[in-house]
């Protein structure tokens, strides 16, 4: 039970446990009045969010996130399980001691709701600390100095197969001046062409890498597997006739595939933990432009029962609570560099999902590892694409049909992925989240995701590269 000091003495007339009560419930109460108090300061002085922001939370997270680190699995994940399974016990318990010692039928739920306050309090906290007074600092975009131009709100809808380059999350598309914004389509389309071409360029550099490993029959990080598309007699082909490959056979990268389908194999253990230690390198490397990105990152965790993330529809998601970075494991490969890369941009205190977006832009383009490149050329068409389906759907065609098969096999699984968890948790799951954003600043709520757009043309105006 949470204990916040010893019970030292008690007042006269008062038991020693009573009184030990009162003052856990004292402070508890103080505590969160602190937190409330030091959130709100945040939200009135961006100065002073700043000044938290860049000290006390940063070593905060650096310190409990460091230790958390040494751990392989994720810590919250079995927390969680722990605490299920810890307020059942403890009702249970509540209830049996009031049948055996005859107390009155509410004392029971009384003594649960105090326990139940206490281990609120002290999560609220935690939350306020290690995250909610982040929410109000100086953007990333402006601490890097990007001109920043926003485009006009709109929710896309949720991708079909017709139009399989389309993601099934919410996005904004940018461009339009219908409301008075500024018409950046010419610079989206332009933004649009430059990813279509990294992408191909990746994907035709992986096809060649594949090719050359088959013809000289020695082992290389690059290999090919067969997929649904291809015959049985090429599939058990010899290595000789194994070079006539269809273009949009699967390409297994270090472990991970380009052109993935239903029957491609989950990343593997051993696959995941090298992807987090890539996740690793490529945000420490990013620290080294961006001192405010600089420092260490602790490993980032998959999560073990990630149904229960896939059915909310979710990717990632940053824990306060441990200072952990946790991610999906099951979601497609293309967006699992990505998906780390954004979590462990929130350990540096960017909450703002389109700044956590654009910061694992730059980190898996800048990478030193050629799928982290790729999946960050992808996750940025995903939403650059969407932004252009919504202002020029003729453009949009026209570059999604100039990807290349196997990327494109990539974005009909995204979709072909997400759509089986459709349905009442993932609407409750999206409402919960937009909600949650929209009370801590994030005006368009869920729709923020999609601004990293904005952010990539910014940077693209400036650089003529996300590199």
């Amino acid at each position: 039970m949470l204990r916040f000091f010893s019970q030292t003495s008690s007042p006269k007339g008062a038991s020693p446990r009573r009184a030990r009560f009162s003052r856990r419930y004292v402070v508890a109460l103080l505590l969160d009045l602190l937190a409330l108090a030091a959130d709100q300061l945040t939200v009135r002085s961006t100065a002073f969010a700043n000044a938290y922001a860049h000290h006390i939370y940063r070593l905060l997270s650096l310190g409990i996130g460091s230790v958390m680190g040494l751990v392989p699995f994720s810590v919250v994940e079995l927390l969680l399980y722990g605490l299920v399974l810890f307020l059942v016990f403890d009702f249970l318990r509540a209830l049996y001691r009031s049948v055996r010692e005859g107390m009155h039928v509410g004392a029971p739920l009384l003594v649960f709701v105090r326990h139940v306050f206490l281990l609120g309090s002290a999560l609220f906290v935690l939350y306020v600390f290690l995250c909610g007074m982040n929410y109000h600092r100086t953007s990333f975009s402006e601490e890097a100095g990007l001109s920043v131009t926003i485009g006009t709100e709109r929710t896309l809808g949720a991708g079909t197969d017709a139009e399989p380059g389309m993601n099934q999350r919410t996005d904004t598309a940018t461009g339009a001046n219908d409301d008075g914004m500024v018409d950046q389509t010419e610079e989206l389309v332009a933004l649009c062409r430059y990813l279509v071409s990294e992408i191909n360029q990746r994907e035709a550099a992986f096809e060649a890498s594949a090719m050359s490993s088959t013809e000289s029959a020695a082992a290389a990080p690059l290999s090919r597997t067969s997929d649904v598309n291809e015959t049985d007699a090429v599939a058990s082909s010899s290595s000789g006739a194994a070079a006539e490959r269809t273009p949009d056979s699967v390409l297994t990268v270090e472990g991970a595939c380009i052109g993935q389908t239903k029957e491609t194999p989950k990343p593997s253990l051993q696959w995941l933990f090298q992807a987090g230690h890539a996740g690793q390198r490529a945000m420490e490397k990013l620290g080294q432009r961006y001192p405010r990105l600089a420092g260490h990152y602790p490993f980032p965790k998959p999560i073990l029962n990630s149904w229960i993330l896939s059915v909310q529809q979710t990717t990632g998601v940053y824990s306060p609570f441990t200072v952990e970075a946790n991610y999906n494991r099951d979601i497609p490969y293309y967006d699992l560099p990505f998906t780390i890369c954004h979590e462990l941009s929130h350990l540096r205190g960017y909450m703002q999902e389109e700044e956590a977006n654009f910061i694992a832009v730059l980190a898996t383009i800048g990478a030193d590892d050629a799928y982290y490149n790729y999946s960050g050329y992808v996750s940025a068409w995903v939403y650059a694409g969407n932004a252009l389906a919504r202002v020029d759907a003729d453009a949009f065609a026209s570059l999604y049909g100039a990807l290349n098969a196997r990327t494109r096999q990539d974005l009909l699984y995204n979709n072909q992925y997400w759509q089986q968890f459709e349905g009442k948790p993932a609407e409750v799951h999206e409402k919960v989240n937009d909600a949650y954003l929209k009370a801590q600043g994030q005006t368009a709520g869920t729709a923020s995701y999609g601004h990293v757009t904005d952010l990539m043309l910014a940077y693209f105006a400036e650089h003529g590269t996300l590199e």
